[in-house]
């Protein structure tokens, strides 16, 4: 069985074309005529373009430029796509503290994209993301800890990470809460807060969620179940903006 993580797509392939258009947003040296040019480039759609304007920056040592320029090469845009010039610039951003980029470069040691996979290495810079608050690095530090990949096995620290995804929005880590808190290994078993969880999750879609709700539910005694559903009434947690990328188990 394979467990997903929620930052790759369902068949696991890189949605890079809703990252990116957020990443254009938050570039801190977009006033560069070069990132400008890369910018405009890219919102046409001549991919080719702003390749080459993303290529110049990222020679220059450019971090942000760095991460854009390998997700250009891991999503085939303006370029053919090439899995191991896009790991080696996710890692050149990496090295110098992008956050996006060390949760990329986890993805790829993760997956094995570009070598064989590594999952030591892939917690390594999953970790470094999440300590900077990378929030589907923290969902997916949460999944390391629950299956032990890469990290001893350990549910009670998986539940820390993904309580941290959950809080900031993260539709999987809030319903993979639900799931930890009703099955109480590692830690005190919390219907309450698993019914909680199951239901922030759900109402943002996730109908893995609704379902463990409703198998939850028939399980509480009336008064665990009523104090659930008004705390659930009172919690509000949206989804984050746009789409990311997800790993597989």
């Amino acid at each position: 069985m394979r467990q997903s993580f929620p930052a790759r797509s369902a068949g696991g392939s890189y949605v890079f074309a809703a990252v990116f258009a957020v990443a254009l947003v938050l570039v801190p040296d977009a006033a560069q005529a070069g990132m400008k040019e890369a910018e405009a480039a890219y919102g046409r759609g001549d991919y080719p373009s702003a390749f080459v304007e993303y290529r110049k920056l990222a020679e220059r040592g450019n971090p942000r430029a760095q991460y854009l320029l390998g997700g250009m090469y891991e999503a085939g845009a303006g370029v053919a796509r090439n899995y191991s010039e896009a790991f080696r610039w996710y890692l050149a951003a990496a090295q110098k503290g992008e956050p996006n980029a060390e949760f990329m470069a986890a993805q790829m040691y993760y997956e094995g994209k570009a070598g064989p996979k590594d999952y030591r290495e892939a917690a390594r810079w999953y970790r470094r993301a999440a300590d900077k608050g990378h929030i589907y690095a923290q969902n997916n530090m949460g999944a390391l800890y629950e299956y032990g990949r890469g990290v001893a096995e350990n549910k009670a620290e998986a539940l820390k990470w993904y309580l941290r995804a959950a809080e900031r929005g993260v539709v999987e880590a809030q319903c993979k809460a639900g799931m930890l808190y009703a099955a109480g290994v590692g830690f005190p078993q919390d219907f309450v807060k698993a019914y909680v969880w199951f239901d922030v999750s759900a109402r943002s879609g996730n109908t893995e969620a609704a379902r463990q709700r409703e198998r939850l539910a028939a399980k509480m005694n009336p008064a665990d179940l009523s104090k659930a559903r008004e705390l659930a009434g009172k919690t509000g947690a949206k989804a984050p903006a746009g789409k990311t990328a997800t790993a597989k188990r």
